[in-house]
């Protein structure tokens, strides 16, 4: 997964200067965006074609071994596959001769336990008085009892019917609430645009409040308790005045902290509220973004399906054979256990390259609307984006991919020999495992921040994934509080929008469904469309924080390369505003404009 060549351009930040030395500089600017690319990580997108044609074999040798009906259907002793034609083994070996029969009238499986405890496993054509269906095996009623025993002291005893029933009755109401969601989305990114600086504001202003309030509260209580000792109306051994104090002295340090981060992020806090405003402005330019998260996660959903329907091949699988209690069963030998775990391997990365896609397609859209003077004369820019995607890219987003599936199989394996080895009481293991398992999550989270940014800098430059993870470092080590206030400041308010999505969704359910006739459980319709209504708000706000994203490095880049005089911004002014010569920019930018 080495790095190939790509296009780059080495040049560093230029310093302030003035009008008459605009020959100087070498490099037009209306050419930041790079058109003229080659090819990245194409040994990245071999392993990737590679890792495709591996799953292909594996899965050919599955299909070989397996019979996925093993596992719906279930099979006798014989290996007769309940409620089908099960093929005869070609071996021809005698401990096999009872297999090969048709069972297409004994659908259903009976499994029974002799007094010794061996199983029996026996197709069926139907299933005793005593016995009732369940997943297509005969299970004992004295089971399903306990079941439905527990059930009914639970409460479910008709709640699936009548659940069932009701999301019938209230299937208009639902379909009404997924469009109000979506219309609520909408609006709360137009609110984003136009409104975002009161939200920042309310959101600050309440958490200086309750920071004050609160550590008032607590200095007042200790003040009461201490007061309260002193005139022998509590015992000292009753009174609290000593966690009050300690309470109040680390709220107090906490507010203290709050409010001299927020006076030195001041600016900072005004730049995340202006790559609001700039957001709003590129999905207004390119509504079509919007529309990104939407196949991208069908995708991901045929993904899921394809996983699950691989991992039942799977499992199905096995080289037949008979035990010591003459029953013939499949067992796996080191190649189908390998490829579990590399269906699982390929599920994590086939995954991570759809995201990666996404994120590169709206990436350089977003890029090329930025450092297009002209906004008017952007033309299909999303279609443009795809397409240097296809033809440049594939590889980049295949790195990507590869190195986070590896470290989510290696925390995937890690939660394994956890589950093993919680029969063995050994808490210096456990916490070895423990350990690892958190410092991995911590590395896959970081590897997910650096990837989505590199992904960025690959959009705008056209290079490879290590050169744009370099250049991604640099340009947020250099940023490192602006940074941080994105990552706070924004992300809390991303979050609140959806929040507000999904609450204003469930309380559009209440209204709807309070009259609704025929219902049992009014808040089985009300959750389940306030479960869309947050996939709904994470797909389009998803959208909105990788456009924030890639304007903020848009921005660093700019910065960095540009002086706003010689080499004259692409930011908007109100972005100008928030760099070193800012005045001297403006005042070059009102004077040829």
């Amino acid at each position: 997964m080495s790095c190939c060549c790509c296009t780059d351009e080495p040049s560093s930040k230029v310093e302030p200067g003035t009008p008459d030395h605009e020959g100087m500089s070498t490099r037009q600017p209306d050419q930041f965006f790079v058109t003229d690319r080659s090819c990245t990580d194409i040994l990245s997108l071999i392993v990737l074609i590679g890792l495709v044609i591996g799953f292909g074999f594996l899965m050919s040798i599955v299909a070989q071994k397996g019979d996925i009906y093993r596992v719906v259907n279930g099979y006798d002793d014989c290996a007769n596959v309940c409620g089908r034609i099960t093929e005869r083994e070609r071996s021809n070996n005698s401990d096999f001769a009872c297999k090969g029969k048709d069972m297409r009238k004994n659908r259903y499986l009976q499994i029974t336990v002799d007094t010794r405890g061996v199983k029996t496993r026996t197709c069926v054509e139907k299933c005793g008085p005593q016995d009732t269906v369940f997943l297509n095996r005969c299970v004992k009623n004295e089971t399903m009892e306990s079941i439905t025993s527990l059930i009914t002291k639970l409460g479910l005893d008709n709640f699936y019917k009548e659940a069932s029933r009701d999301l019938s009755v209230a299937w208009r109401e639902i379909v009404y609430l997924l469009l109000i969601a979506l219309a609520i989305s909408f609006g709360i990114l137009i609110a984003f645009r136009y409104m975002v600086q009161w939200i920042v504001y309310i959101v600050l202003t309440a958490v200086i409040l309750a920071s004050i309030g609160g550590s008032a509260f607590l200095w007042l209580t200790w003040y009461w308790e201490k007061r309260a000792v002193q005139t022998h109306e509590i015992d000292v051994e009753d009174s609290s005045e000593q966690a009050y104090i300690v309470y109040a002295i680390i709220l107090t340090a906490v507010t203290v902290v709050i409010l001299l981060i927020i006076l030195v992020m001041r600016k900072r806090i005004a730049l995340v509220m202006q790559l609001f405003h700039e957001a709003g402005k590129a999905v207004y330019a390119m509504p079509v973004l919007l529309l990104q998260p939407v196949y991208t996660y069908l995708l991901i959903g045929l993904t899921v399906c394809g996983w699950l329907y691989c991992m039942l091949w799977i499992e199905s699988a096995g080289n037949i054979y008979k035990n010591r209690k003459n029953h013939i069963h499949f067992r796996k030998d080191s190649v189908l256990i390998a490829t579990r775990w590399y269906n699982l391997f390929f599920f994590f990365v086939t995954c991570e390259f759809l995201l990666g896609c996404q994120h590169i397609v709206v990436a350089g859209a977003v890029a090329r609307w930025f450092f297009t003077r002209d906004k008017k004369q952007v033309s299909l820019p999303v279609v443009k984006s795809f397409g240097y995607l296809i033809r440049y890219h594939l590889g980049t987003v295949a790195f990507g991919a590869l190195i986070i599936g590896i470290v989510r199989l290696i925390r995937a394996i890690i939660s394994f020999v956890q589950n093993r080895l919680k029969k063995y009481d050994n808490d210096c293991v456990r916490l070895i495992l423990w350990c690892c398992h958190c410092c991995f999550w911590c590395f896959e989270c970081a590897l997910r921040f650096l990837t989505r940014n590199a992904y960025i800098e690959t959009a705008i430059y056209g290079c490879n994934f290590c050169t744009g993870g370099k250049k991604a470092f640099q340009a947020l080590a250099s940023n490192v509080l602006r940074v941080a206030a994105i990552n706070s400041v924004g992300d809390f308010v991303l979050f609140l929008g959806k929040v507000t999505v999904v609450t204003l969704t469930v309380v559009s359910g209440i209204y709807l469904l309070q009259k609704k006739e025929g219902l049992h459980y009014p808040w089985v319709p009300i959750a389940l469309a306030g479960f869309f209504a947050m996939l709904v708000a994470h797909c389009f706000i998803s959208i909105y924080e990788m456009i924030i994203d890639t304007i903020f490095i848009c921005f660093c880049e700019d910065y960095a390369k540009n002086d706003g005089i010689n080499r004259p911004y692409f930011m908007s002014r109100g972005l100008m505003e928030f760099v070193e010569n800012s005045k001297k920019a403006l005042r070059y930018a009102d004077h040829h404009s």
